[in-house]
């Protein structure tokens, strides 16, 4: 049996939880002003960062790591640090370095800068194509990439240099722009 005396302590103590309930809620429901002049940007760097884009089916298409990636909002563009991507297409991977590349705010052009290899591995047949360069521009949504610099391309027993390159990764076609010259070996 419960005593009188305990009977108004557990009655009070519903009644404090009650108070102490309903002052936590009215606080809760004051609308709180936006804090003037905050800038949304943010200026950050990662270090250490990996990023893996995936397509519609959930396989992976972008992976990319680098040690550093700084964002400036003054300038709305990133800069990544000797980044390293790793691109799967259907029936090719593309590999990609660079000593440094600049993204834009609109996520649609990268500029690679400094030396620059790309490397794209035939699935199908197992060759490889291994591409040398500096100061690559590139478009992300059409997989487009140029360079006015001189170009040094090899299979690992041929060689083409040339100055200049218009890459599509999509049609898998090379334009070579000027001064073309071809080493073939021949069987």
């Amino acid at each position: 049996m419960i005593t009188r005396k305990t009977r108004r302590g557990i009655l009070l103590l519903v009644l404090l939880t009650a108070a102490s309930f309903w002052v936590s809620r009215s606080q809760d429901r004051e609308d709180t002003e936006p804090v003037a002049g905050l800038d949304p940007k943010l200026n950050y760097v990662l270090r250490d960062f990996e990023l893996q884009f995936y397509d519609e089916q959930g396989r992976p298409t972008i992976n990319m790591k680098a040690p550093v990636l700084r964002n400036n909002p003054d300038l709305e563009m990133g800069t990544i640090e000797q980044p390293v991507v790793h691109l799967n297409q259907p029936d090719e991977v593309w590999d990609i370095t660079a000593e440094t590349a600049t993204v834009m705010a609109d996520k649609e052009h990268v500029q690679l800068l400094g030396q620059v290899l790309v490397q794209r591995h035939d699935l199908a047949t197992g060759g490889n194509i291994e591409l040398t360069t500096r100061d690559v521009s590139i478009e992300v949504t059409p997989k487009t990439a140029t360079t006015d610099q001189p170009v040094h391309m090899s299979d690992g027993v041929n060689q083409v240099n040339a100055i200049g390159l218009d890459l599509d990764m999509k049609a898998n076609t090379f334009k070579l722009k000027q001064q073309v010259t071809a080493t073939y070996v021949v069987n």
